[in-house]
């Protein structure tokens, strides 16, 4: 069954190839006038093969073959429906119009460069991998905290925490062609990432499961400026380079959800720009002269940090034993990474805190690699 699908797939394969050919294959064509008294049409391009019409002075005939001296042409069909084909000589006929473009060569490395105004649209679509730096220890470390507080507090567990590191991004540059070979563009990028990790709350004192919730977001917009390279290797396929300066416009967002009277719900807001580096190599297949399918993969330097934005808390205070209140609260301030005890984790704050093991700045890093595929528009 594998085998029969891998056949279908190489078959598609064939056809699309063919297909493509055919479409950019095209034929040389000539308008004749007959300039004798009479010419004679001929069934085989040579002086000695036999005459089967002849065409008067002045006649008006359609050419799409030549064969050295010799132009193949269609005459009629007649008043009895007879159609001749057959050869005239180039001393018989005045050229009217002539139309000659080159036949595409399937093996030829390097088509013909089409130039249009110059300017191409390249998008795309596709999965991002980061690091994702102290955005992610910080936030595991509210998970892991809240996880084993209820544990030690004697609750089963069921733990469901997943990795911070991935993504979807979508592409857009538009390209201006200094030569068939190189030129420069300005892209814009908008990567999105997020994971809900859970934990659910199980124990005799509970009357249903309870579900924590921790949830990371990550928007980012690089705007790109950028080099382009093409290296043809046949009329098909090239490989592609691009690379340059990014500026990334970046979102940070966070909630850890809870109802438990001895914890804390969190949710953190903030906001940071900062420049970093891409690079990419790609393989770019030729559709036609105007539209080209690629694959590429596309690789980033990038740590964010210095971000600004809120952070708003909602506390159970006890006013008495057994009663209290839920105490909302907000702060304003730039975003830190701290590591206190056993378990780091990110606060805003107006004021650089101090009094810890290891304090910093939080940075978000979003080095690390896209693969994305696309088309090309020329223009």
């Amino acid at each position: 069954m594998r085998t029969h699908n891998h056949s279908k797939l190489l078959l598609v394969g064939c056809l699309f190839l063919f297909t493509n050919y055919v479409l950019n294959a095209v034929a040389s064509e000539w308008k004749l006038k007959i300039s004798v008294e009479k010419a004679n049409v001929l069934r085989e391009p040579n002086a000695e093969s036999p005459v089967v019409s002849i065409a008067p002075k002045g006649t008006i005939l359609d050419s799409y073959e030549k064969i050295g001296e010799w132009y193949r042409v269609i005459i009629g069909p007649d008043d009895k429906g007879f159609t001749v084909i057959g050869y005239i000589h180039s001393s018989d006929v005045q050229v009217l119009k002539e139309k000659i473009s080159k036949e595409m060569d399937f093996w030829e490395v390097e088509p013909e460069f089409f130039r249009g105004i110059g300017l191409s649209v390249k998008l795309s679509g596709g999965l991002s991998y980061f690091g994702s730096g102290d955005i992610d220890r910080g936030t595991s470390g509210f998970f892991d905290s809240a996880a084993n507080s209820l544990s030690a507090a004697g609750y089963l567990l069921d733990k469901r925490k997943n990795p911070f590191h991935t993504g979807i991004e979508a592409s857009g540059d538009i390209i201006y062609s200094i030569s068939s070979r190189i030129g420069i563009g300005l892209g814009v990028d908008y990567i999105y990432a997020t994971v809900n990790n859970l934990l659910i709350v199980m124990g005799k004192e509970l009357p249903t499961e309870e579900q924590i919730s921790s949830s990371p977001k990550i928007n980012a917009v690089p705007i790109r400026l950028g080099l382009f390279f093409k290296f043809p290797l046949h009329r098909l396929f090239s490989i592609s380079l691009c690379g340059g300066p990014s500026l990334y416009l970046t979102e940070y967002s966070y909630a850890l959800n809870t109802l438990w009277e001895d914890m804390t719900s969190i949710s953190q807001e903030a906001k940071a720009k900062s420049f970093g580096f891409h690079g990419g190599i790609g393989v770019e297949v030729n559709l036609n002269r105007r539209a080209v399918f690629f694959i590429e993969g596309l690789g980033r330097y990038a740590k964010i940090s210095n971000f600004e934005g809120e952070e708003k808390t909602i506390e159970f205070v006890f006013e008495e034993k057994y009663v209290g209140n839920y105490i909302a609260t907000k702060e304003k301030g730039k975003l830190y990474y701290m590591e206190d005890g056993q378990y780091p984790y990110l606060a805003i704050c107006k004021e650089e805190p101090s009094g810890f093991k290891n304090m910093r700045k939080a940075t978000f890093d979003l080095s690390g690699v896209s693969l994305r595929a696309g088309l090309i528009i020329k223009f």
